[in-house]
């Protein structure tokens, strides 16, 4: 809990520091930009005035005609652009936006200037060339002098203000980098310590525990959890726990890269992280469990001795495929395959012989019968095929002849050489019924009259009368 509330506490300061930082940044830049544009301003208004300066200059230097009007005109225009502001053009005749000079002494000598112009107008409208007229232009001069020091020491001033805050915002920004970097700095070691301590934490658990980004992927996952899956931590992450494992019945279940069977159930949860909930599976291995059920389940279903499906699993797989020949209409047929001559046999060598001559008759009609196909020891010496869409009698017939070539070569038994036959009856459903019952009593049936025409045979069963094969 504590590491949390300082990790909260520190985000708050830095944030606190970084508003702070940008409130300072954007006044010391706000101020720069203002003493800048003064700066522009002034420099502006000096250089016209200097222009004036000069045409002041050179009317006081000389007689005064009448053709003097337009540049007293002119040096009119620039002052009072320079009191009030506004367009004015230059002696190049380029027309610049000024801007009223402010400063109060400025102000105050401009005035002056003003002052000294009109006059000078007014005479040399009512006696043009008159030295009056010159005296006052020669007083003109030395205020336009004035005014320009005034404005380049405002100038000077402005420019140096701007140069400071640019320095004091550079200062500031390198000092708000400097804050930051140490707050980021020490919120990482924080955040690696923590994530060391996490990690030391789910080490330390027995159980794998791996923990899950936003794209349902492996972030991370502990000790555990990597020798449960027998992979290290580099090549979990990025996966998904779909790519390692399969889904059944509630468990997980695969093989580790060393082959070995895995079974795992998984349970989800949420752990609280510094930015929020992680999601986490928490695995549990259950290999032996799940493989001592599936033996048992196997040992339920299927002959020990043989290891062929038994009587048990055949009535599920008849449920099955009775139901599909009622759905879809197809044809099953069903073969009752009893073994000729086992007894003397058993009589003969002993039962172990016996038992590991059905070992391999079982062997060899496994791997004559079709993918689909099911056969299933139901007795000592009997066996039960299932052949699901079968076609017809014909296709059936054909698949008991495969099962009856197991027979065609000697079985090598424990240092004896044995010939054995079978005898096999055929039928199909729903022809010659349409429930598990009447269709192996109908195949013993086909059985019993193999035998009967000297066995080693194929028997199909007669057609129902009113029903098709």
């Amino acid at each position: 809990m504590l590491p949390d509330r300082a990790a909260f506490l520190s985000s708050r300061i830095f944030w606190a520091i970084t508003l702070v930082f940008c409130a300072i940044e954007a006044a010391i830049l706000a101020t720069a930009y203002d003493h800048g544009a003064d700066e522009d301003r002034l420099a502006a208004q000096l250089a016209l005035t200097h222009q004036a300066s000069g045409v002041a200059w050179r009317l006081a230097s000389t007689s005064i005609a009448a053709e003097a009007d337009p540049q007293l005109a002119w040096l009119e225009s620039i002052l009072v652009g320079l009191k009030h502001g506004g367009p004015v053009h230059t002696l190049d005749n380029s027309l610049v936006q000024l801007g009223a000079i402010k400063p109060p002494d400025a102000r105050h000598v401009l005035t002056d200037a003003v002052a000294r112009l009109g006059s000078a107008r007014r005479l040399h409208n009512v006696v043009p060339g008159s030295p009056l007229v010159q005296d006052e232009i020669r007083g003109l001069v030395p205020a336009l002098a004035q005014l320009g020091t005034v404005l380049a020491s405002r100038r000077d001033e402005a420019d140096h203000t701007a140069a400071v805050l640019v320095g004091i915002a550079l200062v500031t920004t390198a000092g708000g980098f400097i804050a930051a970097g140490l707050l980021l700095l020490r919120q990482s070691r924080r955040l690696e310590r923590s994530g060391r301590l996490m990690r030391s934490m789910m080490n330390q658990i027995g159980a794998g525990v791996c923990i899950i980004g936003s794209t349902d992927k492996i972030a991370d996952a502990n000790r555990a959890a990597c020798r449960m899956l027998g992979r290290p931590r580099r090549e979990l992450r990025g996966k998904r726990i779909e790519d390692i494992l399969t889904e059944k019945e509630g468990v997980w279940v695969g093989e580790r890269p060393d082959g070995m069977p895995l079974a795992i159930e998984r349970i989800p949860g949420t752990i609280e992280g510094e930015r929020g909930p992680l999601r986490i599976f928490t695995l549990l291995d259950v290999t032996a469990r799940h493989l001592t059920a599936e033996c048992l389940q196997h040992l339920a279903n299927h002959d020990p001795l043989t290891g062929l499906p038994n009587r048990g699993y055949l009535e599920g797989r008849f449920k099955e495929e009775l139901a599909r020949c009622r759905k879809d209409g197809v044809i099953l047929g069903v073969a009752a395959l009893d073994l000729d001559g086992f007894k003397p046999v058993n009589d003969t060598y002993g039962h172990a012989v016996g038992d590991a001559l059905l070992v391999q008759i079982a062997q060899r009609l496994s791997a004559a019968l079709r993918i689909s196909d099911v056969i299933a020891r139901v007795g000592g010496d009997e066996f039960i095929g299932l052949f699901p869409d079968v076609g017809n009698r014909d296709s059936l017939s054909f698949l008991g002849e495969r099962l009856l070539g197991v027979f065609d070569e000697p079985f090598e038994v424990m240092g004896h050489l044995v010939s054995l036959s079978g005898s096999i009856g055929l039928v199909v459903a729903p022809a010659d019924g349409e429930d598990q019952d009447s269709l192996l009593k109908a195949a013993d049936e086909a059985m019993y009259r193999a035998k009967q025409a000297g066995k080693r045979r194929v028997q199909l069963s007669a057609v129902s009368p009113g029903r098709a094969a």
